[in-house]
């Protein structure tokens, strides 16, 4: 299958169209003539066809004697920057941890980028590298000597350093001499540093323009465009009025789109943690993809400060993150991915409001599939180069959902609903099960669209007995999609985690892009906690802790909104172990519950024992990450034999340094001579 989009971008060494002007977003219009360029993806790989040349990469820029293109299939895996000539014959390929905001010299013979460790600027003539400090803020002139701005808020340019205590929006060269922009002046370095203006309104945006520079001064909703001609005589030749913000306050969040529209069936293109493999490395998605029209607009969800604005891989990847707090010691914030550029109205530096409008969806070049990736995120750093973690399933959160689709489950091989594998990777009989096992589902879930599957929210399993299918043997948490992931950083817990959840062998094979999505949980692979860690991966169902029989495994899957769907399947164990009193364990599921759920402020959980081996009883609360909240010793009165007693306890929403905890969803577990019973979901809503 392949598919074209045929879209247009505007790159370098192009004739100018005209006057330069601000569109309505008080952004410098792109004033490059418009080049033709075609998208596709065939046989997992992306080409960009132009003047009938057809060239590996996902981004293409006109350079001196040719063309460089980039490849950038997803966060976590190496970004390939591709040199051609005018022909079309590969000149160079150059492997890259990263390519953030790559930019090329007027004249075509160098190019900078950022490769998530240090900054390097590429001599495309003489095909050589050179490396310097940590910089995401940084220029380049046409003899490849480059301004930046290293992680201490230091200026570089040659042998010169200065320190420096302004916000710097953005350094340029203007006429082979370096600028610097902060939020009110433009300095310059001549030796020193030299101030040689100051303006009272804000500046949003500058650009060097056919060696004029241009500035766009913000004071409020006016923007103002100024030119600087080689006099320094200034002339401003375009203004605006724009104003987009509602100041609308809310906790948790409101999605992105369609800002504080109620019950909105928003179409999800991809979930949280997900499995991805549009290349040949799979990887977790770390984030939430809403998809929307081309150039919808995007708001900004939580107050806050904005710490980065860059691009991973050329004009589709552009984003912002915004934390929750001006500090640089660590702090959450959210990331708002593949806007377009031009459309920004915020800076690093600037304080938002939730509800205020940010940017627009840049048009996807690749099925139709326009969509803002939004994650959570948490970082340190006055500023933010990237590296960020990824951390909760956002979409859990979104108030103004309206998602009525429950989970959907398929026949994981065969006929059969769900499979079992030992640990020589054999699959075995469901009617001849015996000694360890996995059990591997296959469900998915459809949010407000009818052709992207997503995955689920979470898992858990349970054994029930064929005699009374209610009555619960055995039950288990399987995992939620709520880890934190650093996908941004090196992926080494994503790998660990997509390795441990998911099947990926012949029979049961998880993948997920745009032509396939399968998703195989082994959720066995579990202690139960929710925090997946090395040790889950050695987890597995002993069915020798019960007696030969027929049992009902069911599985319950719920997606974000807590639709709920629990399918079955029919098993029997064979073990060789009679069915003898000595074997059989206790059929009670000891009524386990709490009422009211969900609620605010206490709840109260009850449960039944109907055992006399009951000495030392638990009543633990968790989170979503396995970490113990509150404990209750449940102090059980004498019962003689095997009778039957109700017991409750009541939980106020506080842990056990009685503290009140926050809003979201929490597991309690019945405890009794050290071993875990059973356990049961709740959500806290405040």
């Amino acid at each position: 299958m392949k598919k074209y989009i045929v879209f247009v971008i505007c790159l370098s060494f192009l004739p100018l169209l005209g006057e330069v002007t601000l569109n309505n977003f008080g952004r410098i219009n792109p004033v490059k003539e418009e080049l033709d360029v075609e998208y596709s993806y065939e046989d997992n790989e992306y080409y960009v066809q132009h003047d009938k040349l057809k060239l590996i990469g996902t981004s293409l820029f006109p350079i001196a004697n040719g063309y460089l293109t980039i490849v950038t299939e997803h966060e976590n895996i190496p970004t390939w920057l591709r040199l051609y000539d005018k022909s079309g014959n590969l000149i160079l390929t150059k492997e890259f941890n990263k390519i953030i905001n790559l930019s090329i010299t007027e004249n075509g013979k160098f190019a900078a980028l950022y490769n998530g460790n240090v900054l390097q600027v590429l001599d495309i003539t003489k095909l050589q590298l050179t490396s310097f400090e940590r910089s995401i803020q940084f220029a380049v002139n046409d003899s490849g000597v480059p301004i930046f701005v290293d992680q201490d808020e230091n200026i570089h340019f040659q042998d010169h350093i200065f320190s420096f205590n302004e916000n710097i929006r953005t350094v340029l060269f203007h006429n082979e001499i370096p600028l610097l922009i902060t939020e009110h002046s433009i300095y310059k370095i001549e030796q020193t540093l030299q101030k040689i203006h100051t303006f009272t309104g804000r500046i949003f945006e500058a650009k060097i323009i056919e060696n004029s520079l241009y500035v766009v001064i913000k004071n409020n909703s006016n923007y103002k465009l100024l030119k600087f001609d080689n006099s320094k005589d200034i002339e401003q030749i375009d203004e605006i009025f724009f104003e987009r913000s509602s100041n609308r306050i809310h906790e948790p969040i409101f999605a992105p789109l369609n800002y504080g529209e109620e019950d909105f069936p928003f179409p999800i293109g991809n979930s949280y943690a997900e499995i991805q493999q549009y290349g040949n490395t799979p990887y977790l998605h770390p984030g939430v993809d809403y998809l929307g029209d081309d150039y919808q607009e995007v708001y900004a969800v939580h107050n806050g400060f904005v710490k980065a604005i860059l691009t991973t891989g050329g004009d589709p990847y552009w984003r912002i993150a915004i934390a929750n707090e001006d500090i640089p010691t660590e702090t959450q914030g959210y990331l708002y991915a593949h806007l377009n550029e031009n459309s920004f109205t915020v800076n690093v530096g600037d304080e938002v409001v939730a509800g205020d409008f940010l940017g627009t969806l840049y048009p996807w070049n690749y099925f139709d599939f326009t969509h803002t990736h939004f994650s959570r995120v948490f970082c340190t750093g006055s500023q933010w180069y990237g590296d960020w973690w990824t951390t909760e399933n956002n979409l859990f959160d979104v108030t103004n959902i309206q998602d009525t689709i429950p989970p959907i489950f398929e026949d994981a091989i065969n006929d059969e609903r769900f499979a079992f594998r030992n640990s020589n990777r054999n699959y075995l009989d469901p009617l001849d099960l015996n000694g360890e096992f996995d059990i591997i589902t296959k469900c998915y879930d459809l949010a407000n669209h009818w052709y992207w599957k997503i995955d689920l929210y979470d898992l858990s399993y349970s054994l029930c007995s064929i005699d009374n299918p209610d009555s619960i043997l055995f039950q288990k948490f399987a995992f939620v999609y709520d880890f934190d992931l650093d996908t941004y950083i090196n992926s080494n817990v994503d790998f660990m985690i997509l390795n441990t959840i998911y099947s990926r062998d012949a029979t049961c094979y998880s993948i997920g892009n745009y032509q396939e999505r399968e998703y195989y949980h082994i959720i066995t692979n579990s202690n139960g906690d929710s925090l997946i860690t090395e040790d889950d991966a050695t987890e597995s169902f002993d069915s020798a802790q019960f007696p030969d029989n027929y049992y009902y495994f069911k599985v319950t899957a719920h997606d974000a909104s807590l639709n709920t769907t629990v399918d079955s399947m029919l098993v029997y164990f064979n073990n060789g172990i009679s069915n003898s009193e000595e074997n059989l364990l206790p059929t009670t599921n000891y009524q386990l519950s709490n009422y009211p759920n969900p609620f605010n402020p206490s709840t109260t959980i009850s449960f039944e024992i109907n055992t006399g081996n009951t000495e030392d009883t638990e009543l633990i609360i968790y989170n979503l990450k396995g970490q113990k909240v509150k404990t209750f010793s449940v102090i059980l009165s004498e019962v003689e034999g095997r009778g039957n007693k109700q017991y409750s306890v009541s939980w106020n929403g506080n842990n056990d340094y009685n503290q009140p905890i926050s809003s979201g969803i929490y597991f309690y577990k019945l405890r009794i001579d050290g071993k875990d019973i059973n356990s049961n979901k709740m959500i806290l809503l405040k």
